[in-house]
């Protein structure tokens, strides 16, 4: 199995919230990545858009799925609220992105926000802490 998830807000390891301890039960994190495009504060949790010509970056982390992908995959896509059991369009969407880890350029899965942006705040850094890491 050689598929990877890069996540980039609440299920960062540094949380310990249900769904990223599920992460952390069927994956391995191999390390901070990032991809071009924006991270977008959307209020108690964040949005990012890959842009593929973006001057700036997303960071986050890269974890390869070891075991469950299904039923990892099932799990976020609720917590995300992706698929047609959720309002239309949805707020995010799951995407395979290229994203970079050093020098090693991999293809991730990450849910990339799908709503409007205007008068969102840009997090200028493209790194994300919310403390409490609840949404």
């Amino acid at each position: 199995m050689n598929s990877y998830i890069f996540v980039y807000g609440l299920l960062k390891s540094t949380y310990e919230n249900e769904p990223a301890k599920f992460i952390r039960k069927n994956c391995s994190l191999l390390g901070e990545g990032y991809f071009p495009g924006q991270l977008i504060d959307i209020g108690s949790y964040p949005g990012a858009l890959y842009e593929e010509d973006s001057e700036m970056n997303v960071y986050g982390e890269v974890y390869k799925i070891e075991k469950n992908e299904a039923e990892l995959v099932a799990y976020l896509d609720h917590f995300e609220g992706v698929g047609k059991q959720f309002e239309q369009p949805n707020e995010y969407v799951r995407e395979v992105i290229p994203v970079q880890m050093g020098d090693t350029e991999l293809k991730a899965s990450c849910y990339l926000y799908n709503w409007s942006i205007k008068g969102k705040t840009v997090v200028e850094s493209g790194r994300y802490e919310n403390k409490d890491g609840t949404r």
